[in-house]
């Protein structure tokens, strides 16, 4: 089982540094100066109970100040730290519904409102106030079609190497500058740009922590398809008769089945590091269907009863035994599979967010062209957006460079029915040599663009402002 941070499993003292943590904030920062709107309780000797009251006034300042993932965590650990029946328990469950739902996580606000509509509410007046509000809530979800408000509000994450992180005694300093911005959420890429580098779960654990501090969602970046910051077995290793002499290649099959094993590691290591989500990168090089493992293809074979080699399908056919089935019909079978099985391993990285974090989310990056020119996207990159959208139950990171993102987004979000589960990446440049609050406090021009929609600002490597 993973356990987040700050729940009721941790000593009490843990609870109490929490309390001194938000005490330092509200002083260094006037956003989160105390607000006439929280809910205010006499100061009790008992320092965890402090601890509880302050955070729960985080929670609802947060909230009223738009800042709904900030508030959705402080809302979040309030209840898993706080025993059935207890004052206020019920008060923060609904509010933490009403923060899921300001961010577009319906099903995780209906789940909450399930909890407390059937929760023991005996005795307590208020208790029962907040159980008939939750009923009422219900009824109004189930009467919205697809169950979704047309109304969520906008979200803008920054992504950046672990290893370019400021130093940690400037790290508050950043995330209040981030605030400014109106970046909701850090992506952090743990593995950066070299294999087996930067992969410490301790530098995570304590930026997550920090940055929850400050307000801000923390979600881990994960490259199935080349597989930095794992030590890759060759057996895993992609093969293919298009490249190179010997048919290797560098980099990994994402539907090889131990390696998939390996996946599941990583991403309950950022779990347990305290992420809030995980986004899954796109492919980077074309040339996808020709990509295959011995692993994978023998699924493949297997799955439809097929007497099949790889050569026989994707290598040359001269010199090589003609088949039995049409080539052509089973290269494009072969395309699909390789696509649909992408969608299911994502749909199962969710399953693992969701059960350590019933509001955990999962992106998926995805090409830009891939919305103009489907049938190039699902074979040379493995994306069908459709079913990844439906299948995975994630959200789609449209990517693309030139000035038709939001021309792009707009015609996928006709395609799906929603742009509540969609974003526009664009590109930003994380420098070397300028310090990173002043970069960022230029960034609020940046994070205007692209019209309402979410919006996932993505680093390369230059050392240049944007």
């Amino acid at each position: 089982m993973v356990f987040l941070p700050f729940t009721s499993r941790q000593p009490l003292m843990r609870r109490a540094a929490l309390a001194l943590s938000l005490a330092l904030l509200c002083a260094c920062n006037p956003r989160l100066a105390p607000s006439s709107s929280a809910p205010l309780e006499p100061i009790h000797d008992d320092p965890a109970r402090d601890a509880q009251l302050s955070l729960l006034r985080e929670a609802h300042r947060a909230f009223a100040q738009e800042r709904y993932p900030a508030a959705a965590l402080f809302f979040r650990r309030f209840v898993d730290s706080t025993a059935a029946g207890a004052p206020q328990l019920a008060e923060a469950r609904w509010w933490l519904g009403r923060s899921y739902e300001q961010m577009g996580e319906y099903r995780a606000a209906i789940a909450e409102y399930r909890v407390l509509a059937t929760g023991d509410a005996a005795g307590d007046s208020q208790a029962q106030r907040y159980q008939q509000q939750a009923l009422d809530r219900l009824d109004q979800l189930r009467q919205i079609p697809g169950g979704s408000p047309v109304t969520v509000t906008r979200q803008v994450a920054l992504g950046i190497p672990v290893s370019q992180l400021p130093p940690v005694s400037a790290w508050v300093a950043w995330l209040q500058a981030l605030l400014k911005v109106g970046v909701t959420t850090v992506l952090l890429d743990p593995a950066g740009s070299d294999r087996d580098n930067d992969r410490n779960p301790e530098t995570v654990q304590a930026f997550v922590g920090a940055a929850h501090l400050a307000g801000l969602s923390v979600w881990g970046a994960l490259d199935l398809h080349q597989g930095r910051g794992l030590s890759l077995r060759p057996e895993w290793l992609n093969r293919s008769f298009a490249k190179t002499a010997d048919g290797l290649s560098r980099f990994p099959d994402p539907l090889h089945p131990d390696y998939q094993i390996a996946i599941e590691d990583w991403v309950t290591m950022l779990l347990r590091a305290g992420c809030d989500g995980i986004l899954l990168r796109a492919r980077e090089a074309q040339g996808y269907a020709q990509d295959f493992s011995d692993g994978s293809f023998q699924r493949f074979a297997s799955a439809f009863g097929l007497t099949i080699t790889p050569q026989q399908l994707l290598g040359d056919s001269v010199g090589v035994e003609a088949m039995v089935y049409d080539r052509e019909a089973t290269y494009w079978r072969w395309v699909g599979w390789k696509a649909r099985s992408y969608a299911t391993v994502a749909a199962h990285i969710r399953k693992l967010l969701r059960s350590a974090n019933p509001a955990g989310r999962l992106l998926i990056e995805v090409h830009g062209s891939t919305v103009s020119e489907p049938l190039i996207g699902l074979e040379q990159y493995g994306e069908d957006l459709n079913d990844l959208f439906q299948r995975s139950g994630g959200e789609l990171v449209v990517r693309t460079e030139d000035s038709k993102g939001p021309a792009l987004l707009e015609q996928f979000a006709q395609q799906v029915g929603s742009s509540d589960r969609l974003w526009l990446a664009r590109p930003v440049t994380v420098p070397d040599t300028i310090p990173l609050v002043e970069w960022t406090e230029g960034l609020r021009a940046v994070t205007l663009e692209g019209g309402g929609g979410n919006l996932l600002l993505q680093p390369r490597s230059t050392d240049s402002l944007p």
